[in-house]
């Protein structure tokens, strides 16, 4: 890996291991990202691999030298996301071609699957955008007792993490006909800075009428916060990711609730799936593109398990616990087919299997965008290959170590 040195935004490099191993990720600037990074290390120990955590900082040429650098340098495997949904398909390609299994999450090409790029783009996940946003929604108008009126600041638009949360607070609306949006969404590009202006045009023209507000992450939550506490408007509030300033409002009563991001889980699981691929065994087609639910975070769960139906309820300061301080609670050999065998394998967290409808609610594909002459392969149509996996996984998830 000497060669990555050159590269900018290397980090670190870990010559405990047998094989080889990139992290790519943005940048190490939050509790996402550094969760992120204690999965991945905590797994490359498990599973015998030396760790190499490169930053980009967002800049697609960055990340695609620091691919091509690891690949020349004989990389065996390559984790990460990538910053932009369009770069995914030569990332993708530029592992493909050098034969490195690749993992690449959260962020894809439009109507771009990885059976699309080949064997090695090993499987895409994502937080399944929609439950997430519709669970925080959930509690969020249950907390202002089911009526009011509510701003909502919204992240990035056109990406999908983006689009997706807008769809579940849309969907929870649908059942809360006594809760009214403020106006429409105003972008706080998921950082404070940005929220807090949003915020402050929402108290300028809507003042006391504010009753709840819904953060697309939790530091658009925390921005936001900040313009509605130095005006005297105390109401509750939402956010995305768990992120440890997040849970510290929660453990404050200054937001109701967070919903994970599961930074270290995806890092593990991406480089559990590698390992397992580098070992013989390969994903089924239906396999390989999935959404997961994380759990949501709040002061005392027990109030919220019969509100909540889609996503495990969790203590806020138990799960700061155990993501945040000391090692964390996954086993992640257990989760590897390899080292744990076909009959005890564990994911730790609630997979589905993405069909083709689950990936245009989910990623926002439409049907306008589709080129010409693309068919989508079997797999994602495939109602009965769809529902084995989904069964599969069902039955495989016996141990949600964050479950209270």
């Amino acid at each position: 890996m000497a060669g990555l040195a050159g590269i900018a935004g290397c980090l670190q490099s870990d010559s405990s291991g047998g094989n080889t191993s990139l992290g790519s990720i943005a940048n190490l600037q939050n509790s996402y990202w550094l969760s992120w990074k204690k999965g991945y290390e905590e797994a490359a120990e498990a599973l015998g691999y030396e760790t190499n955590l490169q930053t980009n900082d967002g800049n697609v040429t960055t990340q695609q030298e620091q691919f091509d650098t690891a690949v020349a340098s004989n990389t065996d495997t390559i984790i990460g996301q990538t910053y932009t949904n369009a770069a995914a398909i030569s990332l993708a390609e530029t592992c493909v071609a050098a034969g490195v299994p690749t993992i690449l999450a959260v962020t894809i090409a439009d109507w771009y699957t990885p059976q699309d790029a080949g064997d090695e783009y090993v499987q895409f996940f994502a937080p399944h955008f929609v439950n997430h946003a519709y669970t925080a929604a959930k509690i969020l108008f249950e907390a202002m007792g089911g009526e009011g009126r509510f701003v909502h600041i919204e992240g990035n638009r056109g990406t999908a993490p983006n689009i997706g949360r807008n769809k579940g607070v849309d969907l929870a609306l649908q059942e809360y006909p006594d809760i009214e949006m403020l106006g429409p969404r105003l972008q706080g590009n998921y950082i404070r800075s940005d929220s807090r202006d949003a915020m402050a045009d929402k108290v300028s023209q809507f003042g006391d009428d504010i009753d709840g507000f819904f953060g697309q992450n939790d530091a658009v939550a925390i921005g936001g916060n900040t313009i509605l506490e130095e005006n005297g408007i105390d109401v509750p509030t939402v956010g995305i990711d768990a992120s440890e300033p997040g849970l510290a409002q929660i453990a404050e009563g200054k937001m109701t609730a967070s919903v994970s991001g599961m930074g270290p889980w995806q890092a593990g699981w991406s480089l559990v799936k590698c390992h397992d691929w580098l070992n013989g065994h390969k994903l089924a087609p239906a396999e390989r593109m999935m959404s997961f639910n994380a759990p949501v975070c709040v002061q005392n769960p027990d109030e919220w398990t019969d509100v909540v139906e889609r996503l495990p309820v969790v203590d806020a300061a138990g799960y700061n616990e155990a993501i945040f301080e000391g090692e964390t609670p996954y086993d992640w050999e257990k989760m590897s087919v390899v080292e744990a065998g076909e009959d005890s394998w564990d994911p730790q967290v609630d997979l589905q299997p993405m069909s083709q409808e689950d990936i245009k609610q989910v990623l926002d594909w439409k049907d306008a965008d589709k080129p010409n002459n693309y068919s989508m392969p079997d797999a994602y149509t495939d109602s009965g290959a769809q529902q084995e996996i989904a069964q599969l996984y069902e039955d495989r998830f016996t141990n949600d170590p964050l479950k209270q």
